[in-house]
């Protein structure tokens, strides 16, 4: 275990790891430095570090009215490299087999748009298809999925009769949870190609870090890595009064994610700091809960508090698809009120300790 007080002196020890091993997963819940992590290993080498992100993310957004997906080409790196090689080709056909091959992108690098249909050649054709907000991640998630599948083929040729010098620099894929707003079917999908990925570059000088605070995708890449002796786990949690601590993590899942997730809420509304995040956090406190006693009716049978009917339909709000976009921080006080003791009492009811 390891205490460090600044983001230079984390990421120096997460590459110093990294110097032995091919890859490197990291959990971390939530607003702990995970994100920021990923950033500072990008500005710190530019030319080598590959990056996805949330900044990959915003490159995109939706246009309701045009039923088109707008993005800024000039803005990203990833969609000059994309524009220049002809990858358009490989996004779509990584985006139908991430999710259906009924649904068609179209991606216009002039325009700055791509628009979503179902194209049959017959009457059953439809153009202008409004995409879900995990169907819109999957697709972004495959921009960056069909760059590094590329550099992988391209680097694994001789430097004389490589396509392409663009990938010549790369050292480190760094990857910041990719799969905000998929279902777990999905999830599980997306870290078993990520695992295939990775072992397809064993043999290059070209290591990963994927972090994440979604439990299955760390467990399903953890599981994948089992195997080899070149691949470590971490948890990354605050430290006791200023930095973060990273500790190996030997085990999938719950490890102490189930602990972590109480740790994080508890400190969340000691400090007054509760935002949407937290309340997703309780919802799988609970589900994981309720699974693990057999609660029939679900995770709802566990609120019990006279708050419960309200709680309910607010993480049950919260974590639906079109709420994703709203501001993290923009959460009312009787929703936190109601957190606040309902959690309280989920505690009380079945004997949870808090961790020091």
């Amino acid at each position: 275990m390891n205490h460090h007080e600044t983001i230079e002196s984390l990421a120096d020890d997460v590459l110093q790891g990294l110097a032995s091993s091919r890859s490197g997963l990291i959990y971390a819940s939530n607003t702990v430095g995970k994100t920021r992590l990923a950033q500072h290993l990008k500005d710190r080498d530019p030319d080598g570090v590959v990056l996805y992100n949330s900044s990959v993310e915003d490159v995109f957004t939706w246009d309701n009215e045009r039923v088109v997906l707008q993005m800024s080409v000039v803005e990203s790196e990833l969609l000059e490299i994309i524009a220049t090689q002809g990858l358009d080709g490989a996004i779509v056909k990584n985006f139908q087999a991430f999710t259906s091959d009924k649904i068609e992108p179209r991606i216009d690098f002039e325009s700055g748009e791509i628009s979503f249909g179902i194209h049959t050649g017959d009457d059953r054709a439809t153009d202008g298809i409004k995409i879900s907000r995990a169907e819109e991640s999957i697709f972004v998630w495959c921009v960056y999925y069909s760059v590094l599948s590329a550099a992988i083929d391209t680097l694994s040729d001789s430097p004389d009769l490589r396509i392409s010098a663009d990938y010549d620099n790369l050292t480190l894929a760094v990857i910041d949870d990719p799969v905000s707003s998929m279902d777990d079917a999905r999830i599980v999908t997306v870290a078993l190609a990520l695992a295939d990925l990775i072992k397809r570059a064993a043999t290059l000088n070209l290591k990963f870090l994927i972090t994440t605070h979604h439990a299955l995708f760390f467990n399903v890449l953890f599981n994948s890595f089992r195997w080899s002796k070149k691949d470590q786990a971490y948890m990354l949690q605050r430290g006791p009064t200023l930095g973060w601590v990273l500790k190996s993590q030997p085990h999938d899942s719950p490890f102490s994610y189930h602990l972590g997730i109480v740790k994080d809420i508890d400190l969340a509304i000691s400090e007054g700091t509760v935002q949407r995040s937290h309340f997703n956090q309780f919802r799988t406190l609970l589900e994981k809960t309720a699974n693990f006693l057999g609660h029939t009716g679900g995770w709802g049978d566990l609120l019990t508090g006279p708050d419960a009917d309200l709680l309910t339909r607010v993480l049950n709000l919260y974590s639906h698809d079109r709420f994703s976009d709203l501001d993290p921080s923009l959460v009312s006080e009787e929703y936190i009120d109601a957190l606040k003791g309902e959690f309280q009492e989920f505690l009380r009811l079945f004997r949870w300790e808090r961790t020091a």
